[in-house]
């Protein structure tokens, strides 16, 4: 065996070790912390889309279409706005995950997945099983009030918000009949498939954590059983009502942009006029759908540099890299090793910083961990949990940092979106003019 093979083995075993590593908790009783259901998530999202959602008309787009007979002229306005699209999560450990219907799914399966592992890893390395799962460190242990290192799980799901652009037509009116009923967004699949994924799971993280060279691509993960066990009905119910009590005016959003479209088609030549077949751009977003869960990511979640992003090591190395984490002149992490351990001791600093790193994974195409890269991973922030808030910020720092009893912490990524509101005939021409309707 070479000495990087060798060495590779060593970090592995120890990342294993760290499955260990979590404190006892305090026998003294805590207050519980704040938790939320699909509903009150729903609506405190939705509770942000007047500040959030930046709805801009950015000008009017001339496009042509050629009928066989005559040539057609429409006016058609280009939007930029912004939508939730992912939802993300920070907790000590699973089950522990702020939001109740996930943590009892898939909050339990990871840990489940965990405990295997533990025992498995335990006695390949140790010769006997590792019977704690959990990360590490949370806050206090046995260092004192002091100790720095904080690890906390991560995981993003498909928003159900990101229904909204099927639900909304063209007049800015809602509706749930125009979205199939019954469909989830996932595909197919069923419970079964996640018992059968732990036991692949498990025998594939075995392999990586004794021998990093017989790792290989992970098994997929039965993302689709999951997203099945949700009531997207019910989820679509709840949006729609949230919307209309948001204070968002799509229908007079529609009126305007006509009236601007019309007022530029009014001294312009040819005749198909003004067309707006929607008022919200398009997504593709699976909801309820796992997009990453640092639990099946432990490999390199547990680990450190240079397990965990060796790619990345002209930046994890230079003390003076641009992929700081803070806000007004704090320093309270690096993006960079992409993994669950933070020297902070602020549980509701680490929070937002490891989930923006979970963010950016997600973002990074060139990384092949267990995740679903995904241009939604990019956008604006808002806190869902423990303090929810009615604004989004660019900077996941700019959010209220308390500190949540359980350790369980929620935030929204409001990507940014760009689209004409019909795809009629052909682009011939554009006419900046930029009017934005919320902030």
């Amino acid at each position: 065996m070479t000495h990087h093979a060798a060495s590779h083995r060593i970090a592995f075993a120890l990342a294993a070790l760290l499955l260990a590593a979590a404190p006892e908790r305090a026998a003294s009783a805590v207050d519980p912390g704040e938790t939320y259901d699909t509903r009150e998530l729903i609506g405190r999202t939705v509770a942000g889309l007047k500040a959030c959602l930046k709805y801009c008309l950015l000008g009017i787009e001339i496009r042509i279409r050629y009928t066989g007979y005559s040539v057609e002229v429409y006016y058609v306005p280009r939007v930029e706005h912004h939508l939730a699209c992912l939802h993300g999560m920070a907790a000590d450990r699973f089950p522990k995950e702020p939001y109740r219907e996930w943590a009892a799914l898939v909050g339990v399966l990871q840990q489940r997945l965990l405990d295997r592992l533990a025992a498995w890893v335990g006695r390949a390395l140790l010769g006997a099983p590792i019977v704690e799962s959990g990360g590490g460190p949370t806050r206090y242990g046995q260092y004192g009030e002091h100790q720095s290192t904080n690890f906390k799980e991560v995981e993003f799901m498909g928003h159900p918000v990101a229904l909204l652009p099927a639900l909304l037509d063209k007049n800015g009116d809602l509706t749930a009949d125009a979205y199939p009923e019954g469909e989830t967004g996932a595909g197919g699949g069923g419970v079964g498939e996640l018992s059968a994924f732990i036991e692949s799971w498990n025998r594939w993280a075995v392999r990586c954590f004794t021998d990093p060279n017989r790792c290989g691509p992970p098994p997929a993960f039965p993302g689709a059983a999951v997203a099945e066990q949700f009531d997207l009905a019910a989820a679509i119910e709840d949006l729609i009502a949230a919307v209309r009590a948001s204070g968002v005016d799509f229908a007079a959003i529609a009126r305007t942009l006509r009236e601007i479209a019309s007022a530029v088609g009014d001294n312009a030549w040819g005749g198909g006029g003004v067309k707006i077949d929607r008022l919200l751009c398009p997504n593709d977003v699976d909801y309820f759908y796992p997009y990453y869960l640092s639990g099946v990511d432990a490999p390199w979640w547990r680990s450190g540099w240079p397990i965990t992003d060796a790619e990345y090591a002209a930046i994890v190395l230079n003390p003076f890299s641009g992929d700081r984490i803070g806000r007004a002149g704090e320093l309270w992490g690096h993006v960079y090793p992409r993994h669950g351990f933070l020297n902070h001791d602020h549980p509701g600093r680490v929070a937002p910083a490891l989930v923006y790193r979970g963010a950016d994974l997600l973002a990074d195409h060139r990384v092949r961990r267990p995740k679903r890269t995904t241009a939604y991973a990019r956008g604006d922030w808002q806190s869902v949990s423990p303090v929810p808030t009615r604004y989004c910020r660019a900077n996941i720092a700019d959010l209220p940092t308390p500190i949540d009893p359980e350790g369980g912490y929620g935030y929204n990524l409001w990507p940014r979106f760009e689209c004409p509101l019909s795809e009629i005939g052909i682009l011939v021409a554009f006419i900046p003019y930029r009017y934005c309707f919320t902030k």
